[in-house]
């Protein structure tokens, strides 16, 4: 299958310098969406979770673009950051942002996303190139994201490693989950300061509003309470993601403490009837509605 064309006449797949200007992370989360589009529409089911990847577009284009130290050409290397997307009902999201980064052809997007033995399936798994473990089940990535913090940590106390950090983008659907909490608790008490959460905060569950279905606020006071420091962002402002994210891996910036970002986001953010619209938690799309919302993305 020829890949669907992409506006490459500023920037390529895997050749964009990092870290990236907010000017080019903004072009960016525009490819991204459209390449979410098309990903979906020739997905091997004809469907993929659009409205939670298209809500965490930005945290994606900050993380991979500015903010992560890692070698797609060294998918495995020792002093990388570790990610991981623990909402990875979303994964397409993410390998979206990985194929532009370089660690497998964006022709693969359209190939083998949902596609029996294809390398790209609807829940992450190891057979993507960079992935760190299968996700998919809510409530899980927080506890490995410590894991592999701690690991980090005691291997540059004990074995003259590089210091790497541990970053973990959770869906609000992951913080109705009790293994987070535990998780939470377990890294405050361990004082895992390389440890970073993310939060996709769209407050829609697949069956309605977080209010309704399990409340969550005062969401950010429930990490306080916890020992997280925490920092609350427009999910969809690259520059302000840029900046948190920045002062979040900064050791000085809370000793001692693991961090949290609450980012407040808009669930089927960039096309306008997909915002808010619990319907698109999982969506097939028509080609009259594929049409429309590419028409969107270009205007």
């Amino acid at each position: 299958m020829q890949a669907p064309s992409a506006d490459t006449g500023r920037l390529r797949p895997g050749e964009i310098s990092v870290p990236a200007d907010p000017d080019t992370l903004r072009w960016l989360c525009r490819q991204f969406r459209r390449d979410l589009l098309d990903l979906t529409l020739h997905s091997g089911t004809g469907t993929s979770h659009i409205g939670g990847e298209l809500s965490v577009v930005e945290l994606l284009a900050v993380l991979f673009f500015h903010t992560l130290r890692l070698d797609p050409t060294r998918p495995d290397w020792e002093e990388r950051d570790r990610f991981i997307l623990s909402k990875g009902h979303a994964s397409a999201a993410m390998y979206v942002a990985m194929a532009w980064r370089g660690f497998f052809p964006r022709e693969r997007l359209f190939d083998s996303f949902n596609r029996l033995h294809g390398i790209l399936q609807e829940h992450v798994n190891l057979k993507t190139p960079g992935a760190e473990i299968p996700t998919g089940s809510l409530g899980m990535g927080l506890s490995a994201g410590a894991g592999m913090a701690w690991g980090c940590r005691y291997l540059a106390q004990h074995e003259d490693a590089r210091p790497c950090h541990a970053f973990v983008v959770l869906s609000d659907g992951d913080c109705t989950e009790g293994q987070t909490w535990e998780a939470a608790m377990a890294a405050a008490h361990y004082g895992l300061d390389n440890l970073i959460a993310i939060v996709d905060d769209n407050q829609r569950l697949v069956t309605g509003p977080t209010g309704q279905v399990m409340r969550l606020e005062p969401l950010a006071g429930k990490w306080e309470s916890f020992g997280w420091h925490v920092q609350q962002v427009d999910g969809h402002d690259v520059a302000a993601i840029r900046d948190v994210l920045d002062a979040a891996r900064r050791p000085q910036t809370a000793l001692g403490r693991p961090r949290v970002v609450v980012a407040r986001t808009v669930k089927g953010k960039g096309i306008s009837f997909m915002e808010n619209n619990d319907a698109w938690h999982a969506g097939h799309l028509t080609d009259e509605q594929y049409r429309a919302a590419l028409k969107e993305l270009e205007g």
